[in-house]
């Protein structure tokens, strides 16, 4: 239910700023502004904003088919009330905190700027690959442990070389703190996770 509410969330304010590019200008992820300008609050704002509709397509539905599970696990580890406010609070701080790679490193540059909910979605991701290391992904076709290592390769990878338009610092940072999240709050995930790695599929 949270994470059909975060995808509506994220769609209507995407969609109103396409209509207002105004808006977008303003609220997206500016580290130059938020740092010298102290605009802190597009650390949160550029997650639910999109650069076109394929952008806000493909975050939509790669958050909201592993946001289910990532979901239902707060819920049956804390409880309905608890699990629903640390998952809100967990979807929330990762896109703050996904941010934070790109705040330090363009701080200074006025021409850095990135939006959308890549950072949140890598988070999901990265939580239902713990639990489930050797489930096969469709696309890539290869076990979830496998995907995860060369996605976290991938982006360290790409962000060095910073040669392109995507926020690859943003894909790692929102992956690394979907792990840090879960090891903080719930250590047992860790050790289902080495035995689920012991446990081959063939």
């Amino acid at each position: 239910m949270i994470t059909n509410l975060f995808c509506i969330a994220i769609f209507a304010s995407s969609y109103f700023a396409f209509q207002k590019p105004a808006l977008t200008s303003r609220y997206l992820h500016h580290p130059y502004r938020e740092m010298h300008l102290k605009q802190w609050e597009r650390l949160l704002t550029s997650g639910f904003l999109h650069g076109s509709w394929n952008h806000l397509l493909i975050n939509l539905f790669v958050l909201w088919q592993f946001g289910q599970f990532v979901e239902n696990y707060f819920l049956v580890r804390f409880g309905e009330t608890m699990g629903s406010f640390s998952y809100i609070f967990f979807l929330l701080s990762a896109i703050v905190v996904s941010n934070i790679g790109t705040l330090i490193k363009h701080r200074d540059n006025p021409g850095f700027r990135s939006l959308g909910a890549s950072g949140v979605t890598s988070s999901m991701v990265l939580v239902y690959v713990l639990f489930n290391p050797w489930q096969m992904f469709i696309f890539p076709p290869v076990p979830a442990i496998v995907f995860a290592i060369l996605y976290l390769g991938y982006s360290t990878w790409a962000a060095e070389r910073n040669r392109d338009h995507i926020d690859h610092y943003g894909h790692l940072w929102g992956s690394l703190y979907g792990i840090v999240f879960i090891a903080i709050t719930d250590p047992a995930v860790f050790r289902y996770f080495l035995d689920s790695l012991s446990d081959l599929p063939w």
